[in-house]
């Protein structure tokens, strides 16, 4: 509120120096014409009102518009010397010109030409010679002018205001795609455990209690961490620090699910940004593994290489042999590592099996 009264009193003033300018120059061309009918009470009024009504030329741009055309023909029906009025007349069109669409900026900009060109020519009744014909023509190009700058700056305006929407667009489908992204992650992998230790539990609930009991009790701790990691994910409070991956409890929570994980290697020691690619790619591997593979193990290893590390997740399943160009799971993957920097490779192995492989540059590392 504070700022619109500030841009009211700022348009105040701008009014009031274009009235006090006007009304100089008016004064100035009196005196140059002396043929004209001398300045009055009436005649002062009219210049008041067409440059005071620039006081409006952004809050209502339109109606300053008509005001000052209307007052600035009255003012030269009248008789009154030639004056700035013209110029109130095109700084007005030039304020809609910009503030409003062509489609209806250039009907309204035609309309005011129109009414101040035909209020110039009943006194130029009998002397339309060459010199008269041009004045004419002047004052419609003058006006012309001011309404083309105004359009230009209003199309410009425009260009830029799509642009950001664009970008603004375009940012919140990469941030829904990434939410996406990570929900099927956390949600697949931590369903994954889930199903499989509830099919333990299943299986051994009448014979062995005890482990029916464990892979109860894993069930809750992979329900909780999923939704633990769900709330992170579609948490819209603003910026949140996020756990640091860890593959060692990775492959504890798939142990726990009953698939034998080896884990060869660690990420710790790489840069933040390429540890949390290679712990993405290890979950959605083993969740693969668990939902596909069938009874099986998994050897996950973290190769250090010279400028980069490799990334394997190797099974001896049942799992599929061709991997989907589209969706999500590995191929959503493929896009994070490739944006990366990296390369990834996913299919079967010949003697039967399933392997991810994923190698990813680790720059400044010269080991």
């Amino acid at each position: 509120m504070a700022s619109v009264r500030l841009a009211a009193g700022r348009d105040v003033g701008v009014a009031l120096a274009a009235v006090a300018v006007a009304v100089l120059l008016s004064v100035q061309a009196a005196g140059a014409q002396g043929d004209a009918r001398p300045l009055d009470a009436p005649g002062y009024g009219l210049v008041v009102v067409a440059a005071g009504a620039l006081a409006w030329r952004r809050a209502a741009p339109v109606a300053a518009l008509a005001v000052s055309v209307l007052a600035n023909g009255g003012y030269l029906l009248a008789g009154y010397p030639y004056g700035p009025g013209l110029l109130c007349v095109g700084w007005a069109m030039f304020e809609v010109a910009w503030r409003r669409p062509i489609r209806r900026s250039a009907p309204l900009a035609a309309g005011a030409a129109v009414v101040s060109v035909a209020a110039v020519l009943p006194r130029l009744a009998g002397e339309l010679d060459i010199l008269a014909l041009g004045l004419v023509l002047w004052g419609a190009c003058w006006l012309a002018v001011p309404w083309s700058l105004g359009a230009l700056l209003h199309v410009r305006a425009a260009a830029e205001r799509r642009a950001r929407e664009e970008l603004m667009a375009r940012a919140a489908l990469e941030e829904r795609v990434r939410i996406s992204r990570e929900v099927h992650d956390v949600a697949g992998h931590g369903f994954a455990v889930i199903a499989m230790q509830a099919g333990v539990a299943l299986v051994v609930l009448d014979e062995q209690p005890a482990q029916a009991r464990a892979s109860l009790e894993g069930i809750r701790a992979a329900a909780t961490a999923a939704l633990g990691d769900l709330r992170r994910v579609l948490d819209e409070r603003g910026p949140r620090p996020e756990p640091a991956p860890d593959l060692p409890a990775l492959v504890a929570r798939a142990r726990t699910a009953g698939l034998a994980v080896e884990l060869r290697g660690g990420a710790d020691d790489l840069p933040t940004g390429v540890r949390d690619v290679v712990y993405q790619v290890v979950r959605e591997a083993l969740t693969n593994v668990i939902r596909h593979a069938g009874p099986t193990g998994a050897v996950v290893a973290v190769t250090r290489e010279p400028g980069g590390v490799l990334v394997t997740v190797t099974d001896h399943g049942v799992g599929a042999a061709v991997v989907p160009a589209q969706g999500r799971g590995l191929a959503g993957l493929r896009q994070r590592v490739e944006a990366a920097g990296g390369t990834f490779t996913a299919a079967g192995l010949d003697g039967g099996g399933f392997e991810v492989r994923a190698r990813l540059p680790v720059h400044g590392d010269a080991a």
